[in-house]
């Protein structure tokens, strides 16, 4: 990105008729470019003890228009997955071996526009976390 100094002149006429010339500049406010598209991935914040236990980035989960991305940083082995929509209906529900597939995608082709939330569980405890599509 190019700068762009002004600069600044200033003249000044002394008694005895000699001119004194002041040159000075002025950096011009840098403008930070914004992205024409915003994001297109938004974070869930997940709860649970299934994350207590294990640290708060063990287990991670955003969501875009076309699916669900879960990624899991450790082995908690067979994990069940399920989406509920904001009646309690559920929208998807599966099993992974973590061990196996560390980053696991649902897709929301066919779901309609409100309120979901994202249970992640098994034998050592859960994780969930709400999000609007």
């Amino acid at each position: 990105m190019k700068k762009f100094l002004p600069l600044v002149l200033a003249g000044f006429l002394s008694v005895n008729g000699v001119e004194a010339i002041a040159i000075t500049h002025q950096e011009k406010p840098i403008q930070m470019k914004t992205p024409d598209n915003p994001p297109t991935e938004t974070i869930i914040v997940l709860h649970g003890d299934l994350i207590l236990s294990t640290g708060p980035n063990s287990i991670e989960a955003c969501h875009s228009k076309n699916s669900v991305q879960v990624y899991f940083h450790q082995n908690f082995g067979y994990v069940n997955i399920t989406l509920m929509n904001e009646t309690g209906s559920v929208v998807y529900n599966n099993t992974v071996n973590t061990a196996v597939q560390q980053t696991f995608y649902i897709p929301l082709s066919g779901t309609s526009s409100g309120n979901y939330t994202l249970i992640l569980d098994n034998a050592n405890g859960y994780a969930e976390g709400d999000f609007a599509r």
